[in-house]
């Protein structure tokens, strides 16, 4: 079933990336405060915090795009759009990966 779906290692990255990105959460939850900012599209204070935890929405939607994505990829026959779903869940993970590590680098004691 995968064998016809092209770009296969971006595939693979991405959910490495969003599955590292929940364990690297997980180990380095020690390191952050109980708050962190992720809703940045809020007002400016306590609107923005998360539990710490909660953290782990961001690579849980990544990897919920991922699975989207790789599920349209096989039901279209079209081979250009075959690979837009794959290189964007990929470009997905990338910048998902890039604002966790931001945050902890923000808000972390290390």
């Amino acid at each position: 079933m995968l064998k016809n779906l092209p770009f296969k290692n971006y595939l693979y990255l991405s959910l490495g990336l969003d599955v590292a990105t929940i364990l690297v959460i997980f180990f380095f939850k020690s390191f952050l405060p109980p708050v962190v900012p992720l809703l940045y599209g809020n007002p400016t204070g306590t609107g923005q915090l998360i539990p710490t935890l909660g953290l782990l929405i961001a690579p849980g939607v990544s990897l919920v795009i991922t699975i989207i994505n790789t599920i349209l990829s096989l039901l279209t026959k079209n081979d250009f759009q075959r690979k837009i779903l794959m290189l964007s869940a990929f470009i997905v993970s990338i910048l998902t990966t890039i604002t966790v590590i931001k945050i902890f680098f923000l808000v972390g004691y290390f």
